[in-house]
């Protein structure tokens, strides 16, 4: 049931939409009347949403990606609030301890054998896969990590913290980055990832969402980039995506869906003893997730386009994949008892208050594919 903070938030968004600005900043102001987010967590998520909307109203845009917004609002870096996030919320903790534990099994029992992470950030889930494998004795001889992302710096902690780890545990490592998107690696770098030691797997951890749409009627990118990372003949691919469409909705849905999605999230967030400061930085990081979503009047330039793990599989299998079996025995050990753990087929949901925020999903090459 709708409150009366939820009928005028989606007020603000509808006179927003209708190019009725005063009417849109009135509506607005009265939500702002009846928030009190100092003293109630709740508030804070309707806060939120309502920064957003006052920036669409501002005419927000510039193609400001959220890992880049700390430049222009002078706060934290979006990639160390991401640290918070991975510290306090099971949503992510569990994500991890899910995917690492698909990865060990694609890894282990192989003397040689390559890891390709797609948006490898600063190498955190790589040095965790690292010491549970050496945990369990199941290291290979010899690991490649082909890291790609964006960003130089976070490329460069990312092979000084795998290196290290790789010390600690007695692993031989080799570590590559490609400081790109995915999607604009040109044809000589996939040519060259064809002959990497076997056996390959991919990984893209919140990564696939942020490939960008290509000119109209052209092949969709991430269809290209699934399609570029089957024709290297992994033996498997683990994603992790959060589990909403905040890509091909029309605005007023995509509001209606990011507010299901993170209010949700908050609500985990607010039932946990987290610091007050560091649950606002993480409300914060999702609130220039938000502003992207939200706010982003000119949709060319949106970067956190979300899709559902139904929509993925989908363009799973047009790439050549099939779902990994056995999903229901994937029971990582110490997963925070406030998400629950929902196998499906290829896919492993992380849930709060029985709906799906996050979805692992673990592919395999089609038979004959």
């Amino acid at each position: 049931m709708r409150t009366p903070k939820d009928e005028l938030l989606l007020q603000a968004m509808d006179h927003a939409l209708s190019a009725r600005a005063m009417e849109a900043v009135e509506t607005l102001a009265a939500l702002y009347r009846l928030l009190d987010v100092e003293r109630v967590p709740e508030d804070e998520n309707y806060g939120v949403f309502a920064t957003a909307l006052t920036r669409r109203l501002e005419g927000a845009s510039g193609a400001l990606h959220p890992y880049r917004a700390s430049e222009v609002d002078g706060g934290a870096r979006q990639i160390d609030l991401f640290r918070q996030l991975m510290k306090h919320l099971p949503l992510a903790s569990a994500a991890d301890a899910v995917a690492n534990t698909l990865l060990a099994g694609f890894l282990r029992g192989h003397d040689e054998a390559t890891l390709l992470d797609v948006g490898i950030g600063q190498g955190r889930q790589e040095c965790n896969l690292l010491r549970a494998l050496a945990k369990a004795g199941a290291l290979p001889r010899h690991l490649a990590v082909v890291g790609v992302d964006p960003s130089g710096a976070s490329l460069r902690e990312a092979q000084g913290a795998v290196t290290a780890v790789a010390e600690e545990v007695g692993l031989s490592l080799e570590f590559a980055g490609l400081e790109s998107p995915v999607e604009d690696l040109d044809a000589a770098v996939w040519s060259a990832l064809r002959g990497v030691r076997r056996p390959l797997v991919v990984n893209a951890a919140f990564a696939l969402h942020h490939v960008v749409d290509g000119p109209a009627g052209a092949r969709e990118p991430r269809d290209t980039v699934l399609g570029r990372l089957a024709s290297l003949g992994p033996v498997g691919v683990v994603l992790c995506e959060p589990n909403v469409d905040h890509h091909r909705a029309p605005a007023r849905e995509r509001l209606a869906n990011a507010w299901q999605h993170f209010s949700r999230v908050f609500q985990l967030l607010d039932t946990l003893e987290v610091p007050k400061e560091e649950r606002r930085a993480i409300k914060r990081f999702f609130g220039r997730e938000v502003d992207d979503i939200v706010g982003m009047v000119n949709e060319s330039e949106r970067c956190e386009r979300h899709e559902t793990a139904l929509v993925w599989w989908e363009r799973l299998r047009k790439a050549g994949f099939m779902p990994r079996r056995g999903m229901d025995a994937v029971c990582p050990p110490g997963v925070h008892p406030a998400v629950a753990l929902r196998a499906e087929e290829g896919t492993v949901g992380i849930a709060f208050r029985d709906e799906v925020l996050v979805a692992v999903l673990a592919a395999v090459p089609r038979e004959g594919a």
